[in-house]
């Protein structure tokens, strides 16, 4: 059974994110984001949606670019999106249009 530190460890180890995009997502701090992934607490409930979908949208991701250019891209203003950043868009729970955004990125079809 996976569990939340375990999701988080391996956002991390991807190198597609960090700690400090975790906390971007979720709207907490680092320390905060250290403390989810020693299990000592637990996240807020919206924060563990937002990380889920990161997770579920890096996933996607990292089927169509390599780590770096996944980090690069999820950084990035993106035509697709309205000149907006996926991070900013996982952040405000929009994660399916960056999804979206991933799937038309495999497809090879850009704005």
């Amino acid at each position: 059974m996976t569990t939340l530190s375990g999701v988080l460890d391996q956002l991390i180890e991807t190198t597609v994110v960090d700690s400090g995009d975790l906390a971007q997502v979720t709207g907490s701090t680092s320390r905060s984001v250290s403390r989810w992934t020693t299990a000592r607490t637990a996240p807020r409930r919206d924060a563990e949606d937002r990380l889920l979908e990161l997770k579920a949208v890096v996933d996607q991701l990292l089927g169509v670019l390599n780590d770096e250019s996944a980090r690069l891209w999820l950084r990035s203003p993106i035509p697709a999106l309205d000149w907006q950043k996926p991070l900013d868009l996982i952040a405000d729970g929009k994660y399916r249009q960056v999804v979206g955004a991933v799937l038309a990125l495999a497809e090879g079809v850009t704005a």
